[in-house]
């Protein structure tokens, strides 16, 4: 089916299902303010935050998500329930013809995803993942820094997420599609995935219950080698007293290192440097290494940005929407990613 582009003259409608944490604080309070979008409905259990809902937003309110699907005012259904629930949840909203935003992670499975995508097409209707970090200030610096080729050949990418944090609330429990390989996992697998390139990526994975409540892992490394031959080590731990820096590039001229708040690059100009040929006699004096001195340039980034990762991503649906350009991930690097979780959990031997 031909999708058709919605009409700039008026706001779209969006309903919210979901008004926990990321539906009320990042949803919610983002389109609610976004010129391009009217909240229409939002769905709860719970009769308080539906009320609060109606009189922030003067908008409908239903008790079931199955009463906001139906609600044709929603042109668009952002889905912020449970883990478990995203899959079943997009699935239907699709098939009423509802274009469908999804919280990470979009699905639990291959076959969760495979038929999200399959109902998007049958209904010629935008799926969505919000993978809002893609938009990040931070991850856009990184990314441009990398394809300037001021580091040289990408080695390695590190990327962290951590602390020491006793969780205790459903996310620590497995049967919810909770962890933090699909509670944080994907939004740090997104940006890898996107810096590493395109094509099969080998998995090693470790995941562990470690100070949380509940039964899900609350400690993930995960080390990934893509096709280009990066390789990517990627933490995401609430096991953590001495958090490391959250971003570390290597490269053959250079690195990146620090946080999403402030990053360090050094890089030199090979031009700059001698060439170099290695000596298999003795060692002249008995030492390591040939003594030069780099001739480093070094720049420190204060990684900014106007508008929130939050609202890029809504920027970026609208004009899916509207102009129908192209979303900025995919269903198809959604699709990978969940590949990429499920095979971390068969080797971690979780199921």
């Amino acid at each position: 089916m031909v999708r058709r582009r919605m009409s700039e003259a008026h706001p779209i409608g969006i309903g919210i299902i979901g008004l926990g944490r990321s539906g009320w604080n990042l949803h919610a309070a983002t389109v609610g303010t976004h010129p391009a979008y009217r909240i229409c409905a939002v769905a709860d259990p719970l009769a308080e935050r539906r009320e609060e809902a109606r009189q922030r937003f003067g908008c409908q309110t239903y008790a079931t998500p199955e009463e906001l699907i139906a609600d044709p005012s929603c042109e668009v259904v952002t889905v912020a329930t449970p883990s478990h629930t995203h899959a079943p949840l997009a699935v239907t909203a699709l098939g009423a013809g509802r274009h469908v935003v999804v919280e990470k992670p979009v699905a639990q499975s291959l076959e969760e995803i495979d038929a999200m995508i399959a109902a998007a097409g049958r209904a010629g209707r935008v799926l969505a993942g919000f993978q809002p970090l893609r938009f990040a200030p931070d991850f856009v610096t990184v990314r441009d820094v990398i394809a300037s080729g001021r580091l040289g050949r990408v080695i390695l990418i590190r990327r962290r997420s951590g602390a020491f944090s006793r969780r205790a609330d459903w996310q620590m429990f497995r049967r919810f599609g909770g962890g933090e390989l699909a509670n944080n996992g994907p939004h740090l697998l997104d940006q890898v995935l996107a810096l590493i390139g395109e094509g099969p990526v080998e998995v090693f994975a470790d995941l562990q219950h470690t100070v949380g409540a509940g039964d899900a892992e609350d400690h993930v490394k995960l080390c990934l080698r893509g096709a280009s031959g990066i390789t990517a080590d990627i933490e995401v731990t609430r096991c953590d007293a001495f958090p490391p820096p959250e971003w570390s590039v290597l490269g053959t001229a250079g690195g990146v290192s620090g946080s999403t708040r402030e990053l360090h690059l050094r890089w030199f100009d090979p031009a700059e440097l001698p060439a170099l040929r290695a000596d298999p006699g003795a060692a002249a004096g008995r030492r390591y290494g040939t003594g030069e001195t780099i001739p480093w340039h070094e720049e420190i980034i204060r990684p900014r940005a106007e508008r929130t990762p939050y609202a890029l991503f809504y920027d970026g649906l609208a004009d899916t929407l509207q102009r129908g350009t192209p979303l900025a991930v995919p269903p198809g690097d959604l699709r990978r990613q969940i590949e990429v979780i499920t095979r971390a959990r068969a080797a971690a031997r979780i199921g």
